[in-house]
């Protein structure tokens, strides 16, 4: 985040800014969406499940929530530069 408005101050170019923020921002949703087990069907999800350790399952879901908290902060930001420099 610090780096993407240190960019946008110095070269002065905010659209710059918007873009690394909503590139991280994706990213992260994406990751997260992945980890969640959002892209996969329910009996592949539950199979997986059924055979992973608790211990796995509670860093997937610490990863996870990791990521929705940088994605969202990012997307924010995006929207709130967005809407200073209109």
């Amino acid at each position: 985040m610090c780096i993407s408005i240190v960019l946008g101050k110095v070269l002065n170019n905010w659209i710059l800014s918007i873009k690394i923020c909503g590139s991280i921002a994706l990213v992260c949703f994406g990751l997260a969406g992945t980890l969640n087990g959002t892209f996969i069907s329910k009996n592949r999800f539950r199979s997986v499940t059924s055979i992973d350790k608790e211990d796995d399952k509670v860093v997937r879901s610490k990863i996870t929530n990791f990521a929705m908290v940088i994605g969202s902060t990012n997307s924010i930001l995006a929207v709130i530069i967005f809407f200073l420099i209109k």
